[in-house]
Protein backbone atom coordinates (compact mmCIF):
# COMPACT_ATOMS: atom_id res chain seq x y z
CA UNK A 1 0.00 0.00 0.00
CA UNK A 2 1.19 3.52 -0.72
CA UNK A 3 1.26 6.47 1.69
CA UNK A 4 -2.20 7.75 0.73
CA UNK A 5 -3.78 4.32 1.20
CA UNK A 6 -2.11 3.89 4.59
CA UNK A 7 -3.16 7.40 5.59
CA UNK A 8 -6.79 6.49 4.80
CA UNK A 9 -6.53 3.39 7.00
CA UNK A 10 -5.15 5.56 9.81
CA UNK A 11 -7.96 8.05 9.30
CA UNK A 12 -10.59 5.32 9.52
CA UNK A 13 -9.03 4.36 12.85
CA UNK A 14 -10.40 0.82 13.12
CA UNK A 15 -7.14 -0.91 12.37
CA UNK A 16 -4.81 -3.59 13.64
CA UNK A 17 -1.21 -3.12 12.62
CA UNK A 18 1.06 -6.18 12.63
CA UNK A 19 4.82 -5.96 12.33
CA UNK A 20 7.26 -8.30 10.62
CA UNK A 21 10.54 -9.23 12.28
CA UNK A 22 12.58 -7.08 9.91
CA UNK A 23 10.67 -4.02 11.17
CA UNK A 24 10.88 -4.92 14.86
CA UNK A 25 14.65 -5.39 14.50
CA UNK A 26 14.89 -1.71 13.60
CA UNK A 27 14.12 -1.11 17.26
CA UNK A 28 14.46 2.68 17.47
CA UNK A 29 12.32 3.31 14.40
CA UNK A 30 9.82 0.63 15.47
CA UNK A 31 9.37 2.01 18.99
CA UNK A 32 9.19 5.58 17.71
CA UNK A 33 6.47 4.54 15.25
CA UNK A 34 4.54 2.84 18.05
CA UNK A 35 4.79 6.04 20.13
CA UNK A 36 3.45 8.08 17.22
CA UNK A 37 0.54 5.71 16.63
CA UNK A 38 -0.26 5.82 20.34
CA UNK A 39 -0.30 9.64 20.13
CA UNK A 40 -2.86 9.38 17.33
CA UNK A 41 -4.91 6.95 19.43
CA UNK A 42 -4.83 9.33 22.40
CA UNK A 43 -5.68 12.41 20.36
CA UNK A 44 -8.57 10.78 18.49
CA UNK A 45 -9.80 8.51 21.28
CA UNK A 46 -9.54 5.54 18.97
CA UNK A 47 -7.75 2.24 19.13
CA UNK A 48 -5.39 1.20 16.43
CA UNK A 49 -3.99 -2.04 17.82
CA UNK A 50 -0.26 -2.69 17.60
CA UNK A 51 0.48 -6.41 17.40
CA UNK A 52 3.44 -8.68 17.04
CA UNK A 53 2.65 -12.31 16.30
CA UNK A 54 4.13 -14.98 18.54
CA UNK A 55 6.23 -16.00 15.53
CA UNK A 56 7.84 -12.55 15.21
CA UNK A 57 8.18 -12.35 18.99
CA UNK A 58 10.05 -15.67 19.02
CA UNK A 59 12.52 -14.49 16.37
CA UNK A 60 13.01 -11.19 18.20
CA UNK A 61 13.56 -12.82 21.60
CA UNK A 62 16.12 -15.17 20.07
CA UNK A 63 17.98 -12.20 18.55
CA UNK A 64 17.94 -10.35 21.88
CA UNK A 65 19.11 -13.43 23.78
CA UNK A 66 22.00 -13.84 21.35
CA UNK A 67 22.91 -10.15 21.57
CA UNK A 68 22.63 -9.63 25.33
CA UNK A 69 23.32 -13.18 26.57
CA UNK A 70 23.58 -12.96 30.38
CA UNK A 71 22.07 -9.43 30.45
CA UNK A 72 18.98 -10.61 28.57
CA UNK A 73 15.94 -9.82 30.73
CA UNK A 74 12.45 -10.83 29.60
CA UNK A 75 10.94 -8.59 32.29
CA UNK A 76 12.53 -5.51 30.68
CA UNK A 77 11.20 -6.58 27.31
CA UNK A 78 7.69 -7.08 28.70
CA UNK A 79 7.77 -3.66 30.36
CA UNK A 80 8.63 -2.02 27.04
CA UNK A 81 5.86 -3.94 25.27
CA UNK A 82 3.33 -2.87 27.90
CA UNK A 83 4.47 0.75 27.91
CA UNK A 84 4.22 0.93 24.10
CA UNK A 85 0.83 -0.88 24.04
CA UNK A 86 2.18 -3.67 21.84
CA UNK A 87 0.31 -6.97 22.14
CA UNK A 88 1.89 -10.34 21.48
CA UNK A 89 -0.78 -12.36 19.69
CA UNK A 90 -0.92 -16.16 19.42
CA UNK A 91 -0.73 -18.26 16.29
CA UNK A 92 -3.92 -20.31 16.29
CA UNK A 93 -5.57 -22.98 14.10
CA UNK A 94 -7.34 -20.44 11.86
CA UNK A 95 -3.96 -18.80 11.19
CA UNK A 96 -2.60 -22.20 10.13
CA UNK A 97 -5.55 -22.51 7.73
CA UNK A 98 -4.72 -19.08 6.30
CA UNK A 99 -1.11 -20.17 5.70
CA UNK A 100 -2.34 -23.29 3.91
CA UNK A 101 -4.62 -21.12 1.75
CA UNK A 102 -1.82 -18.68 0.87
CA UNK A 103 0.60 -21.43 -0.07
CA UNK A 104 -2.09 -23.38 -1.90
CA UNK A 105 -3.05 -20.38 -4.05
CA UNK A 106 0.53 -19.72 -5.11
CA UNK A 107 1.61 -23.35 -5.43
CA UNK A 108 -1.33 -25.58 -6.37
CA UNK A 109 0.81 -28.71 -6.82
CA UNK A 110 3.53 -30.38 -4.77
CA UNK A 111 5.95 -30.05 -7.68
CA UNK A 112 5.47 -26.27 -7.80
CA UNK A 113 5.91 -26.02 -4.03
CA UNK A 114 9.06 -28.19 -4.01
CA UNK A 115 10.52 -26.27 -6.94
CA UNK A 116 9.94 -22.98 -5.13
CA UNK A 117 11.50 -24.23 -1.87
CA UNK A 118 14.50 -25.67 -3.73
CA UNK A 119 15.10 -22.44 -5.64
CA UNK A 120 14.64 -20.40 -2.45
CA UNK A 121 17.38 -22.45 -0.74
CA UNK A 122 19.68 -22.09 -3.75
CA UNK A 123 19.11 -18.33 -3.82
CA UNK A 124 19.70 -18.06 -0.09
CA UNK A 125 23.05 -19.79 -0.43
CA UNK A 126 24.01 -17.57 -3.36
CA UNK A 127 24.79 -20.52 -5.59
CA UNK A 128 24.97 -19.91 -9.33
CA UNK A 129 23.14 -22.91 -10.81
CA UNK A 130 24.60 -22.41 -14.26
CA UNK A 131 28.03 -23.50 -13.06
CA UNK A 132 27.09 -26.25 -10.60
CA UNK A 133 24.50 -28.97 -11.05
CA UNK A 134 22.49 -29.15 -7.84
CA UNK A 135 20.71 -32.40 -7.03
CA UNK A 136 17.49 -32.72 -5.09
CA UNK A 137 13.81 -32.15 -5.67
CA UNK A 138 13.26 -29.53 -2.97
CA UNK A 139 10.96 -31.83 -1.00
CA UNK A 140 13.30 -31.81 2.01
CA UNK A 141 14.01 -28.07 1.86
CA UNK A 142 12.47 -25.96 4.59
CA UNK A 143 10.08 -23.06 4.29
CA UNK A 144 10.59 -19.79 6.12
CA UNK A 145 8.54 -18.60 9.09
CA UNK A 146 7.54 -15.69 6.86
CA UNK A 147 4.65 -17.90 5.69
CA UNK A 148 3.37 -17.94 9.26
CA UNK A 149 3.77 -14.18 9.62
CA UNK A 150 1.93 -13.64 6.33
CA UNK A 151 -0.76 -16.13 7.34
CA UNK A 152 -1.46 -14.24 10.55
CA UNK A 153 -1.89 -10.95 8.66
CA UNK A 154 -4.05 -12.63 6.04
CA UNK A 155 -6.34 -14.30 8.58
CA UNK A 156 -6.75 -11.18 10.73
CA UNK A 157 -7.00 -8.74 7.80
CA UNK A 158 -4.58 -6.39 9.50
CA UNK A 159 -2.10 -4.00 7.97
CA UNK A 160 1.24 -5.81 7.80
CA UNK A 161 4.35 -3.66 8.01
CA UNK A 162 7.26 -5.45 6.34
CA UNK A 163 10.28 -4.55 4.26
CA UNK A 164 10.42 -8.10 2.90
CA UNK A 165 9.66 -8.58 -0.80
CA UNK A 166 9.50 -12.40 -0.65
CA UNK A 167 6.79 -14.52 -2.28
CA UNK A 168 5.48 -15.33 1.19
CA UNK A 169 3.87 -11.89 1.28
CA UNK A 170 2.41 -11.90 -2.27
CA UNK A 171 -1.11 -12.75 -1.11
CA UNK A 172 -1.33 -9.98 1.48
CA UNK A 173 -3.39 -7.04 0.22
CA UNK A 174 -2.94 -4.77 3.24
CA UNK A 175 0.83 -4.48 3.55
CA UNK A 176 3.23 -1.61 3.51
CA UNK A 177 6.82 -0.79 4.32
CA UNK A 178 8.21 0.84 7.43
CA UNK A 179 9.15 3.93 5.44
CA UNK A 180 5.63 4.32 4.02
CA UNK A 181 3.82 3.93 7.34
CA UNK A 182 6.25 6.33 9.03
CA UNK A 183 5.49 8.94 6.37
CA UNK A 184 1.71 8.41 6.64
CA UNK A 185 1.80 8.58 10.45
CA UNK A 186 3.94 11.74 10.39
CA UNK A 187 1.55 13.32 7.88
CA UNK A 188 -1.39 12.38 10.10
CA UNK A 189 0.25 13.82 13.21
CA UNK A 190 0.54 17.18 11.52
CA UNK A 191 -3.26 17.53 11.28
CA UNK A 192 -4.34 16.35 14.72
Amino acid sequence: MNQNEVYKLLYDGNLTIAFDTNVVRQIRRFLSLCDSINRINDARHCLMRLVVSAIVHTETLFDLKQKYQEQYDINDINRVLNRKHISIVPFEPHHAQAVAQLIGKQFPSNDEWYTFKRQDCINCLGINQANIPIPGSGKKCGATVDWLIAGYAYAEECLLVTDDKGKEFDGINKKTTLKVIEAAVNEFLQVI
